[in-house]
């Protein structure tokens, strides 16, 4: 693990009460920052990094409400003074559509019409509307970070994965849209991937659960999020922009720098047709 050091760092994660948020506040909080943890449930998560060297404030907040995404920037800018990092992590997955989905695939036109609605008005909208919040405050400092937790870009064509996969298709290239708008303003735009199905909540059954598999075999511990998000959220990550980066492979017994560049690739779908 890095020892970066994120003292006077404020950052906001979406979903940080569980899974890939969870590991990425404790990282984050870990290496000194001022963490926002935004969750749809509440948490104990407060309690649980108390003794870290950052600080924590949890809230509870669904992020399809635009006045929500709101009232989490700025209360984050009230306790901490202003916001450096978002990371549009809150997401929901195929279980909404079935819990049984990664088995038994579902043909997208049984999918229910508020059931889809909800996956993109999370995945996708939500997103927007915190970073629209956010952004101008890193704007006006002339330096922040967005990062945008996608998937693997086979999940997103999946059989069986519609609408998860192509929400995450959507801001797979809304990031590159957006590292290109913030070209040149000190304000950054990448994504990050645990680079395989995670052992989270959005598989059925409990995390760590004896047995659980993605659809390709391979359970990837959220833990593999907490290096690179560190680098990202600090100075050492200047001039990465519309990228993606896959935790998974991301080499601790490198310079981060080079750990960075043996995990990523250009954001988006490159010149594929």
């Amino acid at each position: 693990m890095t020892t970066t050091d994120l003292n006077g760092t404020t950052c906001i994660v979406t979903g940080g009460g569980r899974g890939l948020g969870r590991s990425m506040v404790h990282a984050l909080v870990g290496a000194g920052a001022n963490v926002t943890a935004a969750m749809h449930i509440a948490d104990d998560i407060e309690s649980e990094t108390r003794d870290l060297d950052g600080n924590v404030k949890a809230m509870v907040a669904d992020i399809r409400d635009p006045a929500a995404c709101t009232q989490i920037v700025a209360e984050t800018v009230s306790e901490f003074g202003g916001v450096d990092m978002l990371v549009n992590n809150a997401g929901v997955g195929m279980l909404l559509v079935s819990d049984t989905f990664n088995r038994t695939p579902t043909k997208f036109w049984d999918v229910k019409a508020d059931i889809w609605a909800q996956i993109i008005e999370t995945n996708v909208n939500g997103g927007f509307q915190m970073a629209r919040e956010a952004v101008p405050y890193m704007l006006e400092k002339g330096w922040g970070r967005v990062v945008n937790v996608t998937t693997s870009i086979h999940t997103m064509q999946r059989a069986g994965f519609s609408p998860y996969g192509p929400s995450k298709a959507a801001m797979e290239a809304t990031t590159s849209c957006w590292s290109e708008d913030l070209d040149g303003t000190g304000v950054t735009c990448n994504i990050l991937i645990p680079g395989g199905a995670a052992d989270t909540n959005l598989l059925p059954g409990n995390p760590g659960d004896e047995g659980r598999s993605g659809a390709d075999g391979m359970l990837v511990d959220p833990v593999v999020m907490r290096a690179p998000i560190v680098w990202l959220a600090s100075k050492q990550s200047d001039g990465w922009n519309g990228k993606r980066f896959i935790g998974r492979l991301w080499d601790e017994s490198l310079a981060p720098d080079d750990a960075a560049a043996g995990c990523s690739a250009p954001a988006g779908f490159g010149d594929r047709a």
